[in-house]
């Protein structure tokens, strides 16, 4: 039977491939980056320091148990060198500011990793500067700080930066909200409560949110006769779990029809692991939905996009020099401390496994890899 050709299919890409063909040169080309994204097994790796990349992988597994080091594919690409919790720290000895991932770093959903509180402890008694980025927008800066209290850690809201804050902070920085330059403009947000509360409380005024309520779109004079608001300047694209059909074509009117309408995105992400195998889908698909019904691109505000590392740099006074930053994925954490040249750390504790750092060339690797937060601090 001849098949019929389908226009529009992208093709099929393997994912243990594409890191070693394309770099990653902007936001752009990152929102298209296939996670790979496993729950590390939990044992440590060890292997001689003969066999280390440039950029020093360190690695030691919560439970302190080892086994046989990957073997290196291969060629010339050179295996995962292994270091414990005796010698991790002493790569941070030239750190003054850490930025940290949260889940898959600190915790993986409701549970705390192991030493976690003790390890934030060991680094505030080192002199280091703590800073909390997130690419989750559920929840506000001051959400989040009752969550690290309810996990037993001590973080000020003032040390935190969720996506949802940085959404604000952007809209800000071009105007929108009180004494700025687009104040007789409005927000349409397709998201959740983070959000809302974030523009609440920068005074950026908006419509739409969790309880955005819209006719079905289910013809075409339903979408002829929709009214669309005439003083939306930006569409705001968050984890909004009401996610519609109808939510698209609203938004997908106000960037095509309202002049200097820009689209923002929370965070591209793909998906996120949510524990036994499963995957939920990501912002970065909302998002995707919304820049190909509307013909346009969107401003990505988290890691991930060329926005975040800057406005850091500003706003908090950052040596790139003397920053490292710690996190448990590729595409979004590790990828912000490469755009800024910053010390990069990867946990093993979230969706970034031995055997996706081996298959990596060493120049696309992390400079350390650790079983877990706790192994920087010198903990087991």
């Amino acid at each position: 039977m001849k098949r019929r050709k389908i226009y529009g299919q992208m093709p099929r890409m393997h994912t243990h491939t594409w890191h070693s063909r394309h770099r990653i040169p902007s936001a752009r080309a990152a929102r298209f980056h296939p996670l790979h994204k496993t729950t590390y097994s939990g044992a440590a790796t060890i292997t001689s320091s003969a066999t280390a990349p440039a950029a020093t992988v360190v690695a030691a597994a919560e439970s302190g148990t080892a086994q046989a080091p990957p073997k290196p594919a291969t060629g010339s690409i050179a295996a995962v060198q292994v270091l414990d919790e005796h010698t991790a720290p002493e790569k941070l000895q030239s750190i003054s500011t850490l930025i940290l991932d949260c889940d898959g770093v600190l915790w993986r959903g409701s549970e705390i990793i192991r030493n976690a509180p003790e390890a934030l402890r060991v680094f505030r008694r080192d002199g280091k500067r703590l800073l909390f980025v997130t690419n989750n927008s559920s929840k506000s800066r001051v959400e989040y700080a009752a969550k690290f209290r309810s996990l037993g850690l001590e973080v000020s809201p003032d040390e935190i930066v969720s996506s949802s804050y940085c959404a604000a902070a952007y809209l800000k920085s071009v105007g929108f909200g009180a004494n700025g330059s687009r104040t007789d403009k409005k927000v349409l947000l397709l998201g959740w409560t983070g959000v809302e509360q974030e523009l609440r409380a920068a005074d950026i005024p908006f419509i739409g949110g969790r309880e955005f309520q819209l006719p079905a779109m289910d013809s075409m004079d339903a979408m002829k006769e929709l009214q669309v608001d005439p003083d939306i300047g930006a569409v705001v694209v968050g984890w909004d779990p009401n996610f519609s059909y109808s939510r698209i074509v609203y938004a997908s009117i106000c960037l095509r029809e309202l002049p200097g309408c820009v689209l923002v995105a929370t965070n591209t992400d793909c998906a996120d692991h949510i524990g036994g195998g499963r995957m939920m889908p990501g912002t970065g698909g909302l998002v995707r939905a919304v820049e190909v019904a509307a013909g346009t691109t969107a401003v990505n505000v988290a890691k991930g996009g060329e926005w975040l590392l800057p406005y850091l740099c500003r706003t908090y006074n950052l040596d790139p020099s003397r920053t490292a930053i710690i996190g448990d994925r590729m595409d979004t954490d590790i990828l912000l401390g490469r755009q800024g040249g910053l010390f990069t750390c990867l946990p093993l504790t979230g969706v970034t496994t031995l055997e996706r750092l081996q298959s990596l060339p060493p120049s696309e690797r992390p400079n350390v890899v650790v079983g877990s937060v706790a192994k920087l601090a010198g903990l087991p």
